[in-house]
């Protein structure tokens, strides 16, 4: 994240308006700590929210709480390329053919 500030700035957004326009509460303590409250509460606020601008919010906040796995861990990498098939096939990066 390279603002500081961001994340505390949409939680203090996000919890206004959900109490403004959905009359409910939301705990930011446990919402930045347990992923599985995040989680649930988020997809909760998501199913009855009709603000485009609580929606923008909810979505900016499960990225950044919860931000998806995009690439494989290092470790699962080497196995894939130690893996039988690969050491059967052939391997041109060093040879006449990798000019």
């Amino acid at each position: 994240m390279e603002n500081p500030y961001e994340l505390p700035r949409l939680l203090a957004r996000f919890k206004l308006q959900v109490r403004r326009l959905l009359n409910q509460a939301v705990d930011l303590e446990k919402l930045v700590q347990d992923p599985e409250y995040a989680r649930v509460r988020l997809a909760e606020i998501e199913d009855v929210a009709d603000d485009e601008e609580l929606l923008v919010t909810l979505l900016r906040l499960r990225t950044l709480l919860s931000p998806v796995a995009a690439a494989p861990e290092p470790e699962a990498e080497a196995l894939a390329e130690s893996s039988p098939a690969r050491a059967s096939a052939r391997d041109y990066r060093f040879g006449a053919r990798a000019w």
